[in-house]
């Protein structure tokens, strides 16, 4: 991985995730579910820095996309759930929900990170989207589709 200039810091991450989040260290798969989960679970972000704590020390990380990807929606009657690709569940923050290049991605992690929707995932919000007189919404919430 080359040496990313952000700002006036030169950094050479460890980590490179793509855009499918497929994490990879030093250039190698990361196939060990135990890894993956733990560098979710340790991954901080200072503005546009991602790293993974590990100790006092940070290993960071290269996203081509947003940090999280939504796997699965699950549609309740007053919420949505989804589940991430950290094998964790959290509702959906309607609030945060907006579209690039007809592409869903919203907030997650108590507003800390973005997730992209799988094709899946977008297929199942699909479901639930409503059009009347050119406005979308969802949950009766109005949403922002912009291109």
């Amino acid at each position: 991985m080359e040496e990313k200039i952000i700002g006036t810091i030169k950094i050479k991450p460890r980590f490179y995730v793509d855009k499918e989040c497929n994490w990879f260290q030093d250039g190698k798969p990361i196939t060990h579910k135990g890894i993956y989960v733990y560098n979710y679970r340790n991954l901080c972000k200072d503005n546009d820095l991602f790293y993974i704590r590990e100790g006092n020390s940070k290993a960071y990380v290269y996203f081509d996309d947003k940090p999280f990807m939504i796997k699965r929606v699950n549609c309740l009657k007053d919420k949505i759930m989804i589940l991430l690709n950290d094998f964790t569940e959290e509702k959906l923050d309607i609030e945060s929900l907006y579209f690039s290049k007809n592409i869903p991605y919203c907030l997650v992690k108590d507003k800390k990170f973005e997730a992209k929707f799988s094709r899946a995932a977008l297929f199942q919000l699909s479901e639930e989207i409503n059009e009347k007189d050119g406005k979308f919404t969802l949950l009766n919430n109005l949403i922002n589709i912009k291109n």
